[in-house]
């Protein structure tokens, strides 16, 4: 059994370089290693179609949201709300779309803990996509849609259309 100890916000924010990514969730260290090739391929993929709807500015790579204390979450790909506010040059509360693709750092529990995160500060939606399926799962509070490998998915919320290629990974 192996035995965790919670940081506070300021201990998570002083905490050394880290090569991958480090997440807070409820005062758990969640590290991920580094992303792989096909990861960053496939993260940029999606980055490129979301520019095609949205403005720049409010499209981020790997960038973090303060939730609450505790609760520091860094999404693969995320679109922030137009006035999305900003604290201590954080963005605050739960971005507007936020993208994770599986990998192999992200445990199924994981994932499920981050999606209710997302929701209960407020995200748009959640997209969870899984490269090797080539499959999404699409969170919006009060509903889940599953998205096939050979289906397209019709984003209203941003006006997009995530078709089976841009949940494909490179090789």
């Amino acid at each position: 059994m192996s035995i965790s100890t919670l940081l506070t916000d300021e201990e998570f924010l002083n905490l050394p370089e880290f090569a991958g990514k480090q997440e807070l969730l409820d005062g758990e260290l969640i590290e991920l290693p580094p992303a792989k090739h096909s990861h960053s391929e496939l993260v940029k993929r999606l980055v490129e179609l979301l520019h095609t709807a949205l403005d720049t500015s409010r499209v981020w790579t790997e960038t973090a949201y303060r939730l609450r204390r505790g609760r520091w979450l860094v999404p693969d790909a995320s679109v922030s709300w137009p006035n999305q506010q900003v604290e201590d040059d954080w963005f605050q509360g739960s971005p507007m779309l936020a993208v994770e693709v599986a990998s192999r750092g992200n445990s199924p529990d994981q994932l499920e803990q981050k999606v209710v995160a997302y929701l209960e500060h407020g995200v748009g939606e959640v997209w969870i996509i899984y490269p090797k399926t080539r499959t999404m799962v699409v969170f919006r509070k009060g509903s889940t849609v599953r998205v096939a490998s050979d289906s397209d998915y019709a984003c209203d919320l941003i006006g997009v259309t995530v078709t089976p290629e841009h949940r494909t990974p490179l090789k």
